[in-house]
């Protein structure tokens, strides 16, 4: 089932609706714990063709690992070795401050403040949307390639 309060801060934040970013968002707001692709589709709204679609440039990229197996169904969560979800934590957690910031004491925080935290994410975040757009498939690819 997806948030009930809506959708996060980070995708809020940044006005896109992308799929490859609603999986890793999820993740982001449930490190906890790992997920089946069940879970994640659920968790996130997305069609069963379209989280499909976005999984194997995930794996690829080793965005996210498999942590174990239940049955038949592997478990999946971030992977947080990756320097790519290293970055995209530190973004989430900037701007979950900001918002908090913003929230408790609205006079300390500036509409600049919000643009500064979101410039150094831009650039990473375009990086995603166009690799999910990319249909080479090439399993080479490596999260390195996102950072450059």
């Amino acid at each position: 089932m997806a948030d009930p309060l809506g959708s996060s801060l980070f995708i809020e934040a940044f006005g896109i609706k992308n799929p490859t970013l609603k999986v890793l968002d999820f993740f982001m707001d449930n490190e906890g714990f790992d997920y089946s692709k069940t879970e994640v589709m659920e968790g996130t709204d997305l069609s069963r063709a379209t989280l499909f679609n976005v999984w194997p440039k995930l794996e690829a990229l080793e965005l996210l690992i498999v942590t174990r197996t239940v049955g038949r169904a592997k478990m999946y969560k971030l992977n947080k070795k990756n320097p790519v979800v290293k970055k995209l934590i530190e973004l989430d957690d900037a701007i979950s401050e900001y918002y908090a910031q913003k929230c408790c004491n609205p006079e300390s925080c500036s509409s600049n403040d919000l643009s500064e935290i979101m410039e150094h994410g831009k650039d990473l975040i375009k990086a995603i949307v166009e690799y999910e757009k990319e249909t080479s498939g090439n399993t080479k690819d490596r999260p390195e390639k996102l950072l450059a």
